[in-house]
């Protein structure tokens, strides 16, 4: 009984995590990728600022709601993808981009 008891204990933890189901999205905490996140930077941002201009502003933890509505004012096209992206990984310590 004690053996069978024991066993049932050690099965646990994994039957528990076998039905959790996999989420890909969870909005500001989905799991995501620094290159998704770098990509984003480099195909909206740079094409109207130094990389450098944009990496002050992420690392002055600059509000990114209020600056991507006024990139949008000016003319940029952010997707909410883009926009959920930049949200995700937006202040965080900078990492190469060669990685």
């Amino acid at each position: 009984m004690r053996r069978a008891l024991c066993g049932l204990l050690l099965l646990l933890p994994a039957m528990a995590l076998a039905a959790v189901p996999e989420v890909k999205d969870l909005g500001a905490h989905r799991t995501g990728s620094m290159a998704e996140f770098q990509q984003v930077i480099d195909s909206k941002c740079t094409i109207c600022h130094t990389r450098e201009r944009v990496d002050v502003a992420i690392r002055k933890r600059a509000e990114i709601e209020r600056l991507e509505q006024e990139m949008v004012d000016r003319g940029a096209v952010l997707s909410e993808r883009d926009k959920s992206v930049l949200g995700t990984f937006w202040g965080n310590p900078l990492k190469r981009r060669d990685r």
